[in-house]
């Protein structure tokens, strides 16, 4: 049973985390597909503006100008470097122009988000007519900015395209025409704004319908291993019930049958004194059999059940009477010692309840290896309320123990105490008692140092 419970748990924590994965696993792929299609239309949206004639003609203006620098660089009046810097003054001049008709454009497109554009070149280099080639940036060197946006370290830049920019282009060279070969190689990045935040609104039903869902897998999951646990020990009560019932039902059973027996064997002898005898025995067992059934009963009901009779009780008296009756049929190695704090406290209860609970605690006391018991019957003044403390120095009760043992038929199942007769309907019985009494009990134990029952009851 104890094994099949845990497979069955090991089993459901498995699929609980089988189907979390899955559901993460889909939300995950649904984040990608719309981070993918945001990105899309980004894409899409940034070539629409950027193939307009407006922007194309705005690029040109860099472009011819770089054609008049490497012209005057080929007649050897600039050097390099001024070629490259007159490159990005030029683009400087550009670029508000560019970046106005830029966002002018994108706004036309009616995006979610902001998309910024950023194109640099990576290489630049002139092949003349022997082959020989004059290289002004290379791919190895730091990008040149030319327009849009320059992107941040931090920012999430996406590469768009590669394009080169081929031009034959004729420079007249001390009277003669050379021919010269440009490949001027560019890059486009762009770099989406707040798409996470587009991407969140769209999966928001999602995202809350599968939190719901997986609340409502964990709360079923939750109930149903709580339902079987509870299932499962109501069948370990019921079988320890059943055990226990069958254990204290077996000796008078047992008895009657043999002063049964021995009554019948008798019978011919004529011998009235010894079956005057055996008829006392079957009386004395019937009645111990009707008390083990009354005692189920009785204990099968709660507190607002129980109809008291009360009366009013000189309690210090009631105590020293009912402990001495208690002790007569304990051992000589058993010693009940009562203290009270008060020489008198009349107090309004009913007697046989009341009894009945106190008996149950002490029985109790008995059975678990206390030696010595001692009550103290004291006032709590603060409280207008009477305690009644009862400590043994039994085997004690593991502090796990403590919060089920006024549960119906719950017994402690330890190595060393599963030999103890009982029902479990003991401390059960006792506190809807004392409850139907508008009182409490609780109790403080732990093993090998005994235990301590606490009853307050209030003064009326």
């Amino acid at each position: 049973m104890i094994k099949n419970t845990r497979l069955l748990v090991f089993l459901s924590v498995f699929t609980l985390i089988a189907l979390t994965g899955i559901q993460s696993y889909l939300i995950f792929n649904t984040y990608k597909l719309k981070k993918k299609d945001a990105i899309n239309n980004a894409r899409i949206s940034l070539a629409k503006v950027y193939t307009t004639k407006k922007i194309d003609s705005l690029m040109w203006i860099y472009r011819n100008d770089f054609l008049v620098q490497l012209e005057q660089f080929e007649q050897g009046k600039i050097s390099k470097d001024q070629v490259l810097k007159n490159l990005e003054i030029k683009t400087e001049e550009v670029n508000p122009v560019f970046r106005e008709a830029y966002q002018n454009g994108l706004k036309d497109q009616d995006l979610p988000f902001t998309v910024k554009f950023n194109k640099s070149a990576i290489s630049i280099f002139v092949k003349d007519s022997l082959d020989q080639t004059t290289s002004f940036l290379s791919q190895s060197d730091a990008p040149i900015f030319l327009l849009g946006d320059k992107l941040g370290p931090d920012e999430e830049s996406i590469l768009v395209n590669n394009s080169s920019w081929n031009k034959d282009h004729e420079i007249i060279i001390d009277g003669q025409s050379q021919t010269f070969l440009l490949d001027f190689k560019t890059q486009i990045y762009m770099s989406v704004e707040n798409w996470r935040m587009f991407v969140a609104k769209q999966m928001t039903i999602l995202l809350l319908l599968s939190c719901l869902l997986f609340l409502f897998m964990t709360g079923l999951f939750y109930y149903s291993i709580k339902s079987l646990m509870k299932q499962k020990k109501l069948s370990e009560i019921k079988t320890d019930f059943i055990n226990n019932m069958t254990h204290e039902l077996k000796t008078p059973l047992s008895t009657l049958s043999i002063a049964t027996q021995n009554l019948t064997d008798n019978f011919d002898h004529d011998d009235k004194s010894m079956s005057a005898e055996i008829i006392n025995v079957i009386n004395r067992q019937n009645i111990r059999l009707q008390k083990l059934i009354d005692q189920v009963l009785n204990s099968s009901l709660g507190y607002q059940e129980i109809e008291l009779e009360k009366e009013e009780i000189e309690f210090v008296s009631f105590m020293e009477e009912l402990i001495d009756d208690f002790k007569i049929p304990l051992p000589d190695n058993i010693e009940i010692r009562f203290l009270s704090d008060l020489k008198s406290a009349t107090m309004v209860l009913d007697r046989f309840y009341i009894s009945t609970a106190i008996l149950n605690i002490l029985n109790n006391a008995v059975k678990y290896g206390g030696t010595v018991v001692d009550i103290h019957f004291s006032k709590d003044t603060s409280t207008n309320s009477y305690l009644l403390n009862i400590h043994d120095n039994g085997i004690g009760i593991d502090k796990k123990h403590l919060p089920n043992l006024f549960q119906k038929f719950y017994r402690v199942s330890e190595k060393d105490q599963h030999n103890y007769k009982g029902l479990g309907l003991g401390l059960y019985y006792a506190k809807q008692i004392i409850t139907a009494h508008k009182g409490t009990i609780s109790v403080e134990s732990s093993r090998r140092t005994g235990t301590t029952f606490t009853i307050k009851l209030h003064h009326p």
